[in-house]
This record gives C-alpha cells, sequence and structure tokens, in this order.
C-alpha cells in the first residue's frame, strides 16, 4: 500500500538502529510519529532527529515489549487512525543449542518474538476496525536460513514469520496489509548489547554487521516493500539467493551452511 502524504506511524525499537532510521526516514516524509523503546534517552534523541527531518511530530514513550501492558499502553497512547505499525525491537543472542543459557534463550523469545506477538495482539484490532494500514513485521534472514549457533535467535525470527504468514491470510480483504522483512547482517548496534556464549562469536557477528549496509539503506528498503505491498521484503542479495537455493535444493543449502560454518570457524576474528 502506498503510505499517505504524512503518514500516521508507530515504531517500536525506535531508540537505535533500524528503529531509528526508520523514523528519520519518515520524517523526511512528513509522518506523525510515535516512537518507543526500552532506553527512554535514546527514543528521546531519536524523535528530535526525526523532529529535525521534517517531521510533523514524534512522541517519545519509554517502552518494554517483552511487557504486554507496556504495548497496550502504547497503542492506546495512538490517537486517531494508524498508517503504519512497524515492530521492530529486537536482541541478539548467539550459542551453540545446549550452551546457551535458558535465561538467555527467554530473554530472546520474550522481546524479538513476544514482543512481535503483543504488537500485532494490540494493533490489529484497531486497523481491522479503521479498514486501512499496514503492520511491518521486522524479522531476519536468520528465520529463513537457520544458521547454526544462533538457535534462540532463528527461532524467534522464525516466529514472527510465521505469525506474518498467518496475519496475510486472516486480512486478506480488509484493506490492512502486512510485510515482514528479513535482512541479513547490517549496520547496527544490536551486537553490542547481544548476549553470546564466547567472545569469538561476538567478534564474528561485530564483523559481518561492520560489512553490511547502513540502516538507512534497509529502512527505505523496507517502506518500499510496504509501498508495493510485499509479504516478504529481503532487502539484500545474500539472503534472497540463499533462500532460494533452500527452496530449490535443501540439500545442497545444508552443505553450503554447515561448510560457510565451519569455514567462519576457523577463519581470525
Amino acid at each position: 500500500m502506498s503510505l499517505p502524504p504524512q503518514p500516521s506511524c508507530v515504531i517500536t525499537g525506535a531508540g537505535s538502529g533500524f528503529g531509528r532510521a526508520l523514523a528519520i526516514e519518515l520524517g523526511r516524509r512528513g509522518a506523525r510519529l510515535i516512537l518507543a523503546d526500552i532506553n527512554p534517552v535514546a527514543v528521546e534523541e531519536a524523535a528530535h532527529e526525526a523532529i529535525g527531518a521534517g517531521a510533523q511530530s514524534a512522541d517519545a514513550r519509554q517502552c518494554d515489549v517483552a511487557r504486554a501492558d507496556d504495548v497496550g499502553a502504547l497503542a492506546n497512547a495512538a490517537a486517531g487512525s494508524i498508517d503504519l505499525v512497524v515492530n521492530n525491537a529486537g536482541v541478539s543472542t548467539a550459542g551453540l543449542v545446549g550452551a546457551l543459557p535458558l535465561d538467555d534463550w527467554r530473554w530472546t523469545i520474550d522481546v524479538n518474538l513476544l514482543g512481535v506477538i503483543y504488537g500485532c495482539h494490540s494493533f490489529v484490532p484497531r486497523l481491522r476496525a479503521q479498514g486501512h494500514g499496514h503492520l511491518l513485521n521486522v524479522a531476519s534472514a536468520a528465520g529463513l536460513l537457520c544458521a547454526p549457533r544462533m538457535a534462540a535467535y532463528n527461532v524467534a525470527k522464525a516466529g514472527v514469520i510465521a505469525l506474518s504468514e498467518t496475519l496475510s491470510a486472516e486480512l486478506a480483504g480488509t484493506g490492512v496489509g502486512i510485510t515482514v522483512i528479513c535482512p541479513t547482517y547490517f549496520r547496527t548496534d544490536i551486537v553490542r548489547s547481544g548476549r553470546f556464549v564466547d567472545p569469538a562469536l561476538r567478534a564474528l557477528a561485530e564483523r559481518l554487521v561492520a560489512k553490511g549496509p547502513p540502516a538507512d539503506v534497509v529502512a527505505r528498503a523496507a517502506l518500499a516493500s510496504v509501498k508495493r505491498g510485499e509479504l516478504y521484503s529481503l532487502p539484500m542479495a545474500d539472503g534472497r539467493w540463499l533462500w532460494r537455493l533452500k527452496r530449490l535444493s535443501p540439500r545442497a543449502f545444508r552443505t553450503l551452511l554447515v561448510w560457510a560454518s565451519a569455514e567462519r570457524a576457523r577463519s581470525p576474528m
């Protein structure tokens, strides 16, 4: 769907990374924004940047998406019509199954999956009732490709994809659209606050993130997918080709995945 001029948008995880880049990009389009983040200082800074970019308004709110009541309060704070809801807040973890602590599994699922579930639960009835609007759920190519040593993250992001696919069918004919974005690595601060079972995994993640495109490029790609009404948004070529390979030849994909994982484990950090 094409967003209207000066769209009304809600973004979680807007204090940094993709959420902040999206807030600034929508600000350039004269949007009216409600920006949420668990870090109140960061989200206030993002709101100021969005206003500087041209946003009509930017209301900064503290919100822990792992708490259903916080997300419900965020939905209640959004007055009037809503054109775009972005369920973006996320965290990173890495470690072998059996090595990654269960507390880190819970943290990953609570933020990356339940946070999106709470967002959809709180906003979908509102969008359905008004008869228009769009959801942008932020998943990851990890949810499609399921690389080793990333089980908790993979599981959470695969759940976001499954939820989005389900909603695509449930919302057919309602005037409400949905897009799930599945990027590979790009430049954000998600690794800095992540939980990793050993320093080598963190160093590898930092290196891959540093080689990726900036967050504003991914933000513009996401909005282009929303405009085209695409369910799946895969903004990076490597993610698109690997997903195609997985569907066309699962055995070849698995061989490549195991080889690439072994090569990365051997490579100097």
